[in-house]
């Protein structure tokens, strides 16, 4: 026993001087980040002001990773390039990059090639191309690839060109702007390949032609659609007559011949997803023949655009395809004559063509008004309902002129017009108009119109009645109706209840069951009392074990997190701007925001979010059926109008009850729907989303200006698929907020708030960024995630009530992620889910223990209702690591952990009771639960503020004191409300439960006084 004692007490004073050494080096680390940083931005500045002109001495220590930062930014002319060079040894450091290319480290290898790009040297070309031709990553073809671009030199062409062949849609996506930004250079390449057959060659020169502008350009579109027939005749040869039917996203359709692969989905103008990893497992016979249709539908939307005249003839509008039809009628729309638009309204009448004609229409009158009366007088003439319908469609977009025509003379055509817009169902436009209008005889006019509309068709009465304000309703004889507004009640799983029921007395008697094992001998011999303490010590014991296995599974995992920083850090660092805007280099994004009673903070949160760097993106927030001023303060904040927005609903959601637009912000859409949860609401957002990946975040949180570029950027360090991606919450109590962006970082007062940005702070650094890099990160929080649009529609979308598996959670973020993941590892496909240490998201936190405890009994539920859901994945090798690693340590350690947790300190009491609670224990409990929380803690602050900003020196010695006295009973006290939310699961369920915000928008005041 003594020997074991002094391990122990060994092994105390080893944790308790990392410890120390950790918190010393966290601060000075704080010290030397500011200096380094402070000295970067300086040497920025002389060389800013230099290529300026500007007289500066440059500093001799000057670097050249700063060197090549400015060098992205601006370009040298030779003269200064030399007089900056002089400062330093180009030789030596060109040397060390060209040794760096060579190097089996993916990360030493990209920072090579971006600083022989820089330096543009003969000898960097050749050895870029040389590279370029031997590497097989196409992750480090890429970084190598825009390393040649930077150079620029024409020589290159060949070998980036020849880079593209055989290789993966991601690769070729991007490589193929950079070649394009060759311009002149490249167009006198093109004989070169123009003749090829190769698909790879024909995407270079279709995305070229979208750029740059000739007759030589112009003729290979118009070749490239002559052979649209051949190549329907080869599709239809493999597989069925359906060709406007082909798939190239996962997850639908039927099998190919011959194939055990799944075809992907595609329907009319859906651009196809060729980076899909399923579509590049597919034979490259269909990949290609697919893929060639697809360049033949680009390239007639090319011509359609540049090139109109040559689609203004009869092969073309009458074309057997409708895509082809449909880019004749989008050219029609650029002429100034009244005989396109007569062949416009013809289609128009031909169902087939009529959606593509009302698009050609309304381009044509938007760029020429002088065609709208063309219109009108068709509209009052046409005896078809559905033509009419359809023109109705076009004429609603300009509904207030024929409003404001009501009170003139002659406005026999104006009523009748604005009649049958309403009584077809184009009422937003309407509505808004009434709602915003001051002039009474307008108004007077109007009602009339909607009273004789509603007597012949009563169905339109409920939008007047629930969208006009209550003053319009009342006057044109309207009941406002109220939504009841009121989620359906999730009904409790009795099953599941069940089973809980069980692991709850298997976690009560399973100790009791060892201790009966072990002291079998003894068990009916010694006394009671004597029991009773031998009982208690041994589950003193333990509890010790357990949390010390708790840590030492942080501690490894903090290991590779440290390691996934340091390459995330050297990663960014070459990441320049000019690299990150380049066209198709990062995603598309539809940001989705679900607001319920958020009117404190919507305008700040959209204000960031509309703000951020980052080249294409667009903003949906989804108001979700909220009780206060939520929508109106958006719709009078932003000048919003209700319109009638077409969407495909791919999701099975609540109702949407309307959608908000102002033409002057196309970046942001606003939806009103019915209360459903936050799942349903980002499922609706998801219906709505234009782009390729889909970014969900809390409506009451703010994102850094670089925090989703930060994020998105991950993508390009990875060859696999990455079908999600997670970003840094940290707590926005105590930051100071301007005008939607953060303008003072700050450690919040409030004692409760500093605890959870420890919680925060030791989940996100030490947690997800561990599990991220053994690929198997199954949370994504809900405040700040990035997931691949088509992989989320793949899995039927968050789990709701409403959707396909007609089930709800209140953990909707992890439970995605593990579903997107089990999906991806039963196709066998490989994927990355990834983590962005970076890229911070400040999301506002319980200030109240009422609301944190509601709050953490929702996280806990939500992690049951996932982990019990997808069970089948337990210990089960055919999910990877996710399986036999992963979903067991949420299972053991983080849903029933609090279990054994409780029981554990209940026994420390009656042992301090019962006065056995000895120095020995006393030491390994200390040990294993204090010592090793602490360096945990710390260890994960050090590695948050890796050359980060986000704490001054000040503060970090609070969150230091804050990370020690959080062991002393503050973890223990919510590891209760964990076993409180465990056994809350015995309840009825009650939803989403939203805690009230504080909000964070009072706080610009602040500031201005």
């Amino acid at each position: 026993m003594i020997e074991t004692f002094e391990i122990w007490i060994i092994i105390g004073i080893l944790l308790l001087i990392a410890d120390l050494v950790i918190i010393v080096r966290l601060i000075r680390g704080r010290g030397e980040s500011e200096k380094s940083f402070l000295f970067a931005e300086n040497q920025k500045d002389e060389l800013l002001n230099l290529a300026a002109g500007n007289p500066v001495t440059v500093n001799k220590r000057l670097e050249i990773a700063n060197y090549c930062q400015v060098s992205q930014s601006v370009r040298y002319d030779q003269q200064l390039k030399e007089n900056i060079t002089s400062f330093i040894n180009m030789d030596s450091f060109e040397k060390k990059s060209l040794r760096g290319l060579k190097s089996r480290n993916m990360t030493k290898k990209a920072e090579a090639a971006l600083y022989l790009g820089v330096l543009s040297t003969e000898k960097a070309r050749l050895a870029l191309e040389d590279a370029l031709t031997k590497e097989k990553n196409s992750t480090l073809k890429l970084y190598i690839a825009n390393g040649l671009a930077d150079i620029g030199n024409p020589e290159s062409l060949t070998v980036l060109t020849n880079s593209l062949l055989s290789e993966s849609r991601f690769y070729r996506n991007k490589v193929n702007m950079l070649i394009t930004d060759f311009g002149e250079d490249f167009h006198n390449f093109l004989p070169e390949i123009i003749d090829s057959q190769r698909i790879e060659f024909q995407e270079l020169i279709v995305d070229f032609s979208v750029v740059y502008f000739s007759e030589t350009l112009k003729n290979y579109l118009i070749r490239l659609i002559a052979t649209r027939k051949e190549t329907i005749a080869y599709l239809d040869s493999l597989y069925g007559k359906a060709h406007g039917q082909h798939c190239v996203n996962c997850g639908h359709s039927r099998p190919l011949p011959n194939d055990t692969q799944m075809q992907c989905r595609f329907e009319g103008n859906v651009e196809p997803d060729f980076s899909c990893r399923r579509y590049e497992l597919l034979p490259v016979s269909v990949n290609s023949g697919a893929a060639h249709y697809q360049l033949v539908i680009k390239a007639s939307g090319i011509l359609a655009e540049y090139y109109p005249r040559v689609l203004d003839q009869d092969r073309y509008l009458y074309s057997d395809d409708l895509e082809i039809r449909n880019a004749a009628m989008q050219a029609l729309a650029n002429f100034r004559s009244p005989e396109k638009m007569d062949k416009l309204l013809f289609f128009l009448r031909q169902e087939e063509t009529a959606r593509g004609a009302i698009n050609s229409i309304s381009t044509m009158i938007e760029k020429n008004r002088i065609y709208f009366n063309q219109v009108v007088t068709v509209f009052l003439t046409e005896t078809d309902l559905r033509v009419k319908k359809d023109l109705a469609t076009i004429l609603s977009l300009r509904i207030e002129y024929f409003i404001m025509k009501l009170t003139r003379k002659n406005s026999d055509d104006a009523k009748e017009i604005i009649t049958e817009i309403i009584r077809l169902g184009r009422t937003s436009e309407a509505i808004d108009f009434l709602n915003k209008n001051k002039d009474i005889n307008v108004e007077n006019e109007l009602i009339a119109i909607i009273k004789e509309v509603i007597t012949q068709s009563p169905d339109r009465e409920d939008d007047f009645a629930r969208y006009l304000n209550e003053r319009l309703a009342k006057k044109c004889g309207f009941t406002k109706n109220a939504d009841s507004n009121v989620s359906e009640q999730p009904k409790r799983d009795e099953k599941l209840t069940r089973r809980l029921l069980v692991l709850l007395l298997g976690s009560c008697l399973i100790v009791p069951i060892i201790y009966c094992i072990r002291h079998w001998s003894i068990l009916f011999v010694m006394p009671l009392t004597e029991q009773l303490e031998l009982f208690v010590m041994d589950f003193n014991y333990y509890i010790a074990f357990y949390a010390m296995a708790v840590n030492l599974v942080y501690l490894i995992l903090l290991v590779f997190s440290y390691i996934s920083v340091v390459r995330q850090e050297r990663l960014w660092k070459i990441k320049d701007m000019s690299l990150l805007f380049k066209k198709r280099m990062l995603p598309s994004i539809s940001i989705i925001a679900p607001a319920y009673n958020e009117e404190k903070t919507i305008i700040e949160s959209a204000n960031s979010l509309l703000n951020l760097k980052y080249p294409e993106y667009e903003l949906i927030i989804v108001n979700d059926g909220s009780k206060d001023q939520t929508l109106n303060t958006l719709i009078n904040y932003y000048d919003l109008k209700r319109v009638d927005y077409l969407y495909d609903s791919r999701l099975s959601t609540k109702a949407v009850r309307g959608i908000y637009l102002n033409r002057s912000r196309p970046q942001l859409i606003v939806v009103d729907k019915l209360n459903g949860g936050k799942a349903d609401s980002l499922n609706v957002g998801i219906n709505i989303a234009n782009k390729e990946y889909v970014c969900g975040i809390d409506a009451d949180s703010l994102l850094e200006d670089d925090a989703l570029i930060k994020l998105a950027s991950l993508t390009l360090d990875e060859e696999t698929e990455t079908p999600a991606l997670g970003g840094n919450i940290l707590p926005i109590n105590g930051c100071t907020i301007d005008h939607g962006q953060i303008a003072q970082k700050g450690l919040a007062e409030s004692k409760l708030a500093r605890f959870q940005t420890i919680e925060y702070i030791r989940s996100f650094m030490s947690g997800r960024l561990g599990w991220s890099y053994f690929n198997c990160l199954l949370i994504i929080s809900g405040a700040f995630g990035l997931f691949r649009k088509e992989r989320i529609i793949d899995v039927g979308g968050y789990l709701t009530s409403s959707g396909r598996y007609k089930t709800d959670t209140v953990g909707e973020d992890m439970e995605l992620v593990v579903r997107i993941s089990r999906q991806m590892k039963e196709s066998k496909r490989h994927f990355r889910i990834l983590y962005a240490y970076n890229a911070n998201c400040w999301t506002e936190v319980p200030e109240d223990l009422k609301t944190l405890k509601k709050q953490r009994y929702r996280w806990h539920r939500g992690l049951i209702e996932i982990l019990t859901y997808h069970r089948k994945m337990m210990f089960n090798p055919s999910y990877g690591r996710i399986g036999t690693v992963a979903i067991p340590y949420f299972y053991i350690f983080e849903m029933l952990g609090p279990l054994f947790e409780i029981q554990g300190y209940l026994m420390i009491v009656l042992s301090a009771l019962l006065g056995i609670l000895n120095v020995q224990i006393a030491i390994i409990l200390f040990v294993s639960m204090v010592l090793m929380g602490i360096l945990v803690s710390i260890s994960s602050l050090l590695i948050s503020e890796k050359n980060g900003q986000n704490f001054s020196r000040k503060e970090l010695w609070i969150l230091v004191f804050y990370a020690t006295i959080e062991n002393f009973g503050v973890r223990q006290y919510f590891s209760l409300w964990r076993f409180g939310g465990y056994l809350n699961m015995f309840r009825k369920p009650v939803g989403w439960q939203k805690a009230d915000r504080k909000g964070f928008a009072s706080k610009v005041d602040e500031v201005t006084s």
